[in-house]
């Protein structure tokens, strides 16, 4: 059974039996009050006729005839209100037999049927002298009878508007109610056949409903994003194993074909030698490839541990790594570390400001110059490198710290490079819960900063 339907019931049960035992009970209290108040208004003016029959039967002294009987009545009737439709006074002789078991001085009443009109019958026994009378005083309660049918009749007709006015409402409220729910049942199920990122449109229901609109959504919209993450993802891994497979598969074919031509050909000395050399690049190549990988790796899967060090000192070993560098590319370099304490992993830092520092030689032009620097805040030191090489571009810039991407992919491979290194500065990057921020133009530079807990802050 659906909510609304259940809610609908509920709630026109509830006005149904409210307004049905309410309504009734009113009407009720109502009709007893006429009823009771017009019996007193009679009892008053049988016991007012009473007396008057009295008084006069006490004039008389003897037994009243016929007549004085007739004048009493008449006397009587004109004192009375219009609700006392007759007066009838009976001697012990001519009344019913049923009358005279009543007792001395006791009265009595019933309702009685004439026609079409509902009297009430008031019976008192009077005793003058030695003489017993029986008053009988007719009142008509048809009016009573016929207000209190119209009270029922109307009461009939309220519920009946009520109950079809009140289905209707309700019925419509329920709806309104349990729609958003409806379109929450709906948005779950499209989530669930893999829609996601479906949203559900909050309108101004109550705080549940829209609390839980809200949670609907977030939940969406967080499944569509991992969804959308672990796409990505997948597709990296398929980017890495494509471009794994091209780094594996070209210095293999180079060994291949140089091992081929030892074998087939005969080779002066001068020509083994060359293939030989050849085999061994290749073979290295393979090798930095296997190393590159296997510490990409080992960061992503090991912890470690920090120290806290001397920036200044790892610029002083930092110093006599880059000479080498620096001759080989013809590009000279300035180290401006302040003496500030940092938390890392020494071995770990050194190699992120070598592999940075390596990048910034090569994409440099020869006879320019790389700045690597510091700077202290109140709680890091940022760290940054620039060199004024060929620059990157913004599309570039997104991707350069995937494995094997290069931006110029001739040029990276003729200096050695697997696109490796800034993949695994990322990892390290990371390790050290932070990340590289790169700042490029196109062919005016490129700088890459990090930063590192100060030391003294933890």
């Amino acid at each position: 059974m659906k909510l609304s339907f259940k809610f609908f019931c509920i709630a026109y049960l509830v006005v149904l039996f409210s307004t049905g035992f309410g309504g009734a009970y009113i009407i009720k209290i109502i009709n007893d009050t006429l009823w009771d108040t017009q019996i007193e208004r009679v009892n008053a003016s049988v016991n007012y006729a009473a007396d008057s029959f009295m008084a006069l039967a006490d004039i008389s002294y003897n037994e009243m005839s016929g007549s004085q009987i007739n004048d009493a009545i008449r006397q009587i009737k004109v004192t009375l209100d219009n609700s006392i439709v007759d007066i009838e006074i009976y001697t012990s002789e001519t009344v019913n037999s049923q009358y005279t078991e009543m007792g001395e001085n006791e009265c009595d009443a019933i309702f009685i049927k004439k026609g079409n009109r509902l009297l009430m019958e008031s019976v008192c026994i009077l005793k003058s002298g030695s003489e017993d009378y029986y008053l009988f005083v007719y009142s008509d309660f048809t009016d009573i009878q016929n207000k209190c049918d119209v009270f029922w009749r109307i009461y009939g007709i309220v519920v009946i508007c009520i109950s079809v006015v009140s289905g209707l409402i309700l019925f419509a409220l329920a709806r309104r109610i349990t729609r958003p729910l409806n379109e929450l049942t709906k948005i779950s199920n499209e989530i669930a056949l893999g829609n996601y990122g479906k949203k559900v449109e909050i309108t101004n229901s109550g705080y549940e409903i829209t609390t839980l609109s809200e949670s609907i959504n977030s939940m969406s919209l967080a499944i569509e994003q991992k969804i959308n993450e672990i796409r990505e993802e997948l597709e990296k891994r398929n980017i890495f194993v494509a471009d794994f497979t091209h780094e594996m598969k070209t210095p293999m074919t180079a060994i291949m074909g140089y091992a081929q031509l030892l074998h087939s050909y005969n080779l002066d000395k001068n020509e083994k030698d060359q293939a030989a050399e050849a085999i061994y690049n290749e073979a290295k190549r393979l090798e930095k490839l296997s190393l590159q990988l296997l510490e990409l790796y080992v960061y992503q899967n090991e912890k470690v541990e920090m120290d806290e060090l001397d920036l200044f000192e790892i610029g002083k070993q930092l110093d006599t790594t880059l000479k080498y560098l620096s001759e080989k590319y013809d590009v000279s370099y300035t180290i401006v570390f302040e003496r500030v304490g940092v938390y890392a992993n020494g071995i770990l830092l050194m190699s992120l400001l070598y592999n940075l520092a390596d990048n910034a030689f090569k994409a440099s032009t020869p006879k320019s110059n790389v700045w690597i620097y510091s700077k202290t805040t109140a709680s890091n030191v940022i760290i940054s490198i620039k060199d004024e090489g060929k620059g990157i571009s913004k599309d570039n810039i997104k991707l350069i710290t995937e494995p094997f991407y290069r931006v110029d992919k001739s040029r990276s491979r003729k200096l050695g490079g697997a696109g490796l290194g800034l993949a695994l500065c990322k990892e390290i990057a990371t390790i050290h819960n932070t990340e590289l921020c790169f700042n490029s133009k196109e062919n005016e530079g490129t700088t890459v900063s990090f930063s590192l807990s100060k030391g003294g802050n933890k």
